[in-house]
């Protein structure tokens, strides 16, 4: 899949020596009212589109998956694949600001859970039992009935279904044993095996209409308002932005990639292949920097590489233009790092780009964390 790493490498030039530089010790005012601007943008020019586009994109991955329900084919599994891979993307790509309805609701697990529980989607399968897929109440991330629901379905249930080995599954494979990692769609699970797909895709679908409607219908205009509730100024608003960012780039290298490492070079091969997001389509790798892309998109206020002026990126680089080059080499960095380890991650698990890239993470993370964050919160007046 094609990444906009571009955006990125313009970006990691040092400032001119003719720049007017603050390394933070001069003291800066940042009125409150300045974020307003940058907050709009943000919502209005990265989240919301964001989601946007993944409501159309698993409508598609559901139109794709109704269709080989309709008539089963090799072709229908690719298309499935290829939709999925589309559809992964806007995913990944939010997954800076899982704040606000994603989190309330439960949205992230129940489209995103990982690792997968590949025994009970195998014995979901035999059973039919569909309605084990659903929860209802509120949402307690504690709840062990609503994990065990959150673990057979979403994004990684699909991939099972649809992908094998990196590619899209036949009707015709054959399975090397009875391990449930090995399961295959044959003639006699036929059936079941595309209404647990239906099954899956709607699910997705329905969860995203609810991510998009509530941002559409309260949470947007709660967030940009900022008078109340969780949101008390336009510096909590940047504070929320900025973490959700720290959250991510933590995510990626100490979970994403550090957790399979660890367990790889602690001679624990299998817990390792098992441990890594997105294994059965190899698409691993291209999640990882996506998740990048999404701390460029909420620090550029964009989605396409440009630095708009209403962004963090124009209003650090206007009171602290060494900060702003900092944290745009970081993201660079760590994007690049990212997809310097060879594909796919799953059979590279403990190389030393995957170590690399581990660290790229972890330096963008205390960039945010501990300089572009300090700096704007020691600014507020």
């Amino acid at each position: 899949m094609s990444l906009a790493m571009m955006g990125l490498c313009a970006f990691t030039a040092c400032s001119s020596d003719d720049d007017k530089k603050n390394d933070g010790k001069q003291e800066v005012t940042i009125q409150d009212s300045e974020y307003d601007a940058i907050i709009n943008q943000y919502v209005d020019a990265v989240v919301l589109p964001t989601y946007s586009d993944l409501k159309k994109k698993n409508s598609a991955l559901y139109d794709a998956v109704v269709a080989f329900g309709n008539n089963p084919s090799n072709a229908g599994f690719s298309n499935i694949c290829d939709a999925w891979l589309t559809a992964r993307e806007p995913w990944e790509s939010s997954e800076a600001f899982l704040f606000g309805p994603v989190a309330d609701y439960g949205l992230d697990p129940n489209m995103d859970s990982w690792p997968l529980d590949q025994e009970a989607i195998v014995n979901t399968l035999m059973s039919q039992q569909w309605n084990e897929m659903e929860w209802t109440g509120d949402y307690d991330e504690d709840d062990e009935a609503i994990a065990a629901a959150q673990n057979i379905r979403g994004f990684h249930t699909l991939e099972f279904l649809a992908f094998r080995d990196g590619k899209a599954r036949t009707l015709n494979d054959a399975a090397a044993d009875d391990d449930p990692a090995n399961t295959v769609y044959n003639e006699n699970n036929a059936n079941a095996w595309a209404q647990y797909m239906r099954n899956t895709a709607q699910l997705l679908v329905d969860d995203v209409t609810l991510l998009v409607n509530a941002w559409n219908n309260g949470y947007a205009a709660a967030f940009k308002s900022h008078n109340g509730g969780d949101f008390t100024s336009g510096l909590s608003c940047i504070e929320q932005i900025i973490d959700g960012c720290v959250d991510i780039a933590g995510e990626v290298g100490e979970a994403k990639i550090g957790e399979p490492y660890d367990l790889y070079v602690s001679g624990k091969t299998t817990e390792a292949l098992y441990a890594v997001e997105s294994w059965y389509s190899w698409h691993s790798r291209d999640d990882y920097t996506n998740n990048i892309l999404s701390i460029r998109n909420a620090y550029f206020g964009s989605r396409d590489g440009s630095i708009n002026t209403n962004s963090l990126s124009k209003l650090v680089a206007k009171y602290n233009p060494e900060l702003d080059v900092r944290v745009k080499a970081s993201i660079t960095a760590a994007a690049n790092a990212i997809q310097a380890i060879p594909q796919p991650f799953r059979n590279n698990i403990n190389s030393a780009e995957a170590a690399a890239a581990m660290d790229a993470c972890a330096e963008l993370a205390d960039v945010l964390e501990n300089e572009l964050k300090p700096f704007l919160v020691n600014a507020a007046k």
